[in-house]
């Protein structure tokens, strides 16, 4: 996979894209309420999902739904719309009527936008936990805000103000560290040119490893954002207020046949990993071993104590509306809201589990 590409599409905690206005996307009549087993009887209610990024296990779940039958037993036909560094946002693409789901890596943008009145509805998020964070070498690890706050921090253009967020949320100083702008391959950092480099802990911790040989824990350790105190979710579940209104059960569906996907994808990484090669991105060349690598480091980031009792994909608005939100006050972004009440919708997910954690 190609780094560089894939930061100057979304930056560390996903800010920034430039949504502008969206309009309503158009309204797909859904299957009825009928069980999956009745439901596959009938013609297919088609679904196009607009990815955040390109074919890779960073969606490798919803890709274990689609070839494992999962959507079909929903009676669910699934077109996959890759994205990329020239792509429209998974928003954006809602707001064309170009695709009736969207998986953004950004939840801040995506409330952002919702609260300057564009119609999003968040209904999910993947990532518990944001990838966005710091590597660093042990022989001078960063781990906590005060670790940052003396650090010479190599850093993409666009992190400074969730560092200086961290420091502040933190009680310290802001820009007492020293940044050093760097680009999207982390040779940098081996090199001695700084002591923290700010990356996706799910990509870039692959190439210290395939590229130096280097051992998570043993020669670099990796801290999320989320750790340092400035917590996020991240590849939110996003449709317009118009297209679940009218169908909701196809959301319900989708929910459904996704929360096995990303089950079978948690319970082992190379399923996805193979599919990415040879299926739903056998067109980026990706590599098996860093596939499977990835998808072995976002794992974590996927479940979390909430999940447990919870489910998969599912999100706790108590942890949004006092930690989220405050996070994205502090790094800047405006105009936040005072809650998500409107804007995160999780009564498809709850139809979904259907008062279970699993399914």
């Amino acid at each position: 996979m190609n780094n560089r590409s894939q930061f100057s599409r979304r930056d560390l905690l996903g800010a920034g894209l430039g949504l502008g206005a969206l309009a309503a996307a158009g309204a797909l009549t859904s299957c009825s309420g009928s069980s999956p087993a009745s439901s596959a009887t009938a013609s297919p209610t088609k679904l196009r999902i607009t990815l955040g990024w390109v074919s890779n296990v960073e969606f490798g779940g919803y890709f274990i739904a689609d070839d494992r039958g999962y959507y079909r037993d929903e009676g669910l036909e699934i077109e996959f719309l890759p994205g990329g560094a020239n792509a429209p946002s998974a928003a954006q693409s809602l707001a064309a009527g170009n695709a009736e789901i969207g998986l953004s890596p950004s939840m801040s943008d995506t409330i952002v936008a919702a609260a300057k009145g564009n119609d999003l509805k968040i209904i999910g998020a993947v990532f518990q936990d944001s990838p966005g964070g710091i590597v660093s070498l042990t022989k001078k690890p960063v781990k906590t805000p005060k670790d940052l706050a003396v650090a010479k921090v190599l850093g993409q253009g666009g992190t400074q103000p969730y560092l200086d967020a961290i420091l502040e949320l933190a009680g310290l100083p802001p820009a007492t560290y020293k940044l050093i702008p760097a680009g999207f391959d982390p040779s940098p950092l081996v090199d001695g040119q700084g002591d923290a480099y700010t990356c996706y802990v799910t990509n870039q911790p692959t190439t210290l490893e395939t590229q130096f040989g280097l051992v998570k824990d043993k020669d670099y350790v990796t801290v999320t954002y989320s750790e340092l105190g400035l917590p996020s979710y991240a590849d939110v579940i996003v449709t317009t207020g118009k297209f679940a209104s009218a169908n909701g059960d196809a959301i319900v569906k989708f929910l459904r046949a996704s929360i096995r996907g990303w089950q079978d994808n948690v319970a082992d990484p190379s399923i996805a990993a193979k599919l990415c090669v040879d299926k739903y991105g056998s067109d980026l060349g990706l590599d098996l071993k860093q596939q499977i690598r990835q998808n072995e480091l976002q794992a974590p980031l996927i479940q979390s104590a909430f999940t447990k009792t919870h489910g998969l994909l599912n999100m706790d608005t108590a942890l949004l509306e006092t930690k989220m939100l405050p996070a994205m006050k502090a790094a800047g972004q405006t105009p936040v809201p005072a809650d998500v009440k409107g804007i995160v919708d999780l009564s498809y997910i709850a139809k979904a589990f259907n008062g279970k954690t699993t399914l």
